[in-house]
């Protein structure tokens, strides 16, 4: 469970106890109740330490909670106020999961939230591997499968792990393409450390796309009946009396975020509200954008013919790869 504090009352208690207090206090507000054992059972503690828990967490907010005897669970007061602010994404993750404690191991299924199924986590072997080299600073030497190429070696220095909605890529200079390009980890069939050294320009300093960070301007789709409920949707502010929601990217990962999220990135925005929800408002930006065409819609002005079809068959390229 991700939690974050900055209340003075919590200082001076370990790493640990705080997790401990974090627990509790996460239980109150978004099961309503909590027992000793499920503390216990969590952390792996003995008695006598849940009792002390559960004494510090009265005294650090005793308005929060009362213990009702007939079952020996404390239940939420309506005088609740939180010690720990949680973060949406984790209270989430966290109901639908339930707590890793810190440990790998498997937990009852909470049923009062369902997350989607995930259908491409990578092995653990070629991610540990993967993320090690970017740890140390190392090449890695791969066999890859590709949609357009089929299986192939090559030496890459990777940079970064990344979610781009649908899948995990990993990011890094290819040194037979000689350029900074994307990889599915799924595809990854085998990997090992490179010692070859690795010079400035397969660095992430040199990796000009991602270095490179663009404001996206997302509003609701122009052609929406009732565009304020897109508003709430995505906590849009308002700005000159119209909703905004404004996201700094990275170049890099700009197309396939916008195409994830469904965003209409046409001038004249076009594309079917009942489908796009979401418009890109400052949509020229993606103009220098090396995969802007992933993004819906998307078409650089002043192109020819030729280029329009020569940009099709890239978006193509890019999505047999990626």
């Amino acid at each position: 469970m991700h939690t974050a504090h900055n209340n003075p009352k919590l200082q001076h208690y370990s790493h640990a106890q705080c997790e401990r207090l974090a627990f509790i206090d996460f239980c109150l507000q978004y099961y309503g109740s909590v027992g000793r054992g499920e503390l216990m059972n969590n952390f792996g503690t003995a008695v006598a330490s849940g009792t002390r828990d559960f004494t510090l967490y009265r005294e650090l907010a005793s308005n929060n909670l009362v213990l009702r005897h007939e079952d020996k669970r404390y239940y939420r007061k309506d005088t609740f106020q939180a010690l720990f602010v949680h973060d949406s994404r984790a209270v989430l993750s966290t109901l639908a999961h339930g707590f890793g404690g810190g440990l790998t191991v498997d937990h009852p299924r909470p049923s009062l939230c369902e997350d989607a199924p995930d259908l491409v986590a990578p092995p653990q072997v070629v991610l540990a591997t993967l993320s090690r080299a970017i740890s140390q600073r190392q090449a890695v030497q791969l066999t890859y499968l590709s949609l357009s190429s089929g299986s192939n070696e090559r030496v890459i220095i990777p940079h970064v792990i990344v979610n781009n909605g649908q899948r995990w890529h990993i990011r890094g200079y290819c040194r037979s393409r000689k350029q900074f390009r994307d990889f599915v980890c799924t595809r990854v069939t085998e990997v090992c450390l490179n010692e070859t050294p690795v010079e400035p320009h397969e660095q992430q300093l040199a990796d000009t796309e991602w270095n490179h960070m663009l404001s996206l301007e997302l509003v609701p789709h122009p052609n929406l009946q009732h565009p304020e409920a897109i508003a709430l949707d995505f906590g849009m502010l308002r700005e000159n009396n119209q909703p905004i929601r404004r996201i700094n990217i990275c170049a890099a990962r700009a197309g396939y975020l916008l195409r994830h999220w469904n965003v209409d990135c046409s001038q004249d925005h076009h594309l079917s509200a009942d489908e796009h929800h979401l418009w890109l408002r400052n949509h020229k930006i993606l103009e220098a954008c090396a995969n802007a065409s992933l993004a819906p819609g998307f078409t650089p002005s002043a192109k020819t013919s030729s280029e329009k079809t020569a940009s099709a068959q890239a978006t193509a390229q890019l999505l047999r790869n990626h």
